[in-house]
């Protein structure tokens, strides 16, 4: 029997994988698994794995959503950010373009209200910033849109020309 091992001890797992027939593996795994195909056992595990993650939990709340969004835009983890962009509202390579090449660099994002309605909310936001030429950071309100789709809060980016911006700010 072919057996790999690992350290002091086989695995007796790794030896049941490996081995040419389940049913050399009656005495390592006893009556339940005598007989079973390797593919059996495979499939089970795999349906077990699945049934795991889906009741993992209730989804992020969307002031987590937004806070995961912000720390990964203030880091510079744009790949990150683009995976909690609403589903099918622009594609990665026009996004991720759009993001690493503003001219505006976040810096700290503070939540200072969150309107929700149904399934859209806004939520305002004091941003800290650095635009090029100036020797200091900026600060100022923005409000951000988020939608949420099968029960999981998504960003909505602004379309061109709209930075989220109050009225006030932009005279």
């Amino acid at each position: 029997m072919e057996r790999l091992q690992r350290g002091r001890g086989g695995s007796n797992m790794l030896t049941f994988l490996l081995t040419r027939s389940a049913s050399q593996n009656n005495e390592a795994w006893g009556y339940p698994f005598a007989g079973w195909s390797k593919a059996v056992v495979l499939f089970a595990l795999g349906i077990v794995c699945m049934l795991a993650s889906a009741c993992r939990g209730k989804p992020a709340s969307l002031e987590e959503q937004v806070k995961a969004y912000w720390e990964a835009r203030t880091k510079g983890q744009a790949e990150q950010a683009y995976e909690i962009e609403a589903p099918g509202r622009t594609d990665k390579p026009t996004y991720l373009k759009k993001v690493l090449t503003a001219p505006v660099a976040f810096t700290a994002v503070t939540i200072q209200e969150v309107k929700e309605k149904g399934d859209e909310a806004e939520v305002e936001l004091r941003v800290e910033y650095l635009l090029p030429g100036l020797s200091r950071s900026a600060s100022s309100s923005m409000l951000d849109k988020w939608v949420k789709v099968r029960g999981r809060w998504y960003h909505v980016l602004p379309p061109a020309g709209e930075d989220g911006a109050s009225p006030e700010e932009r005279r």
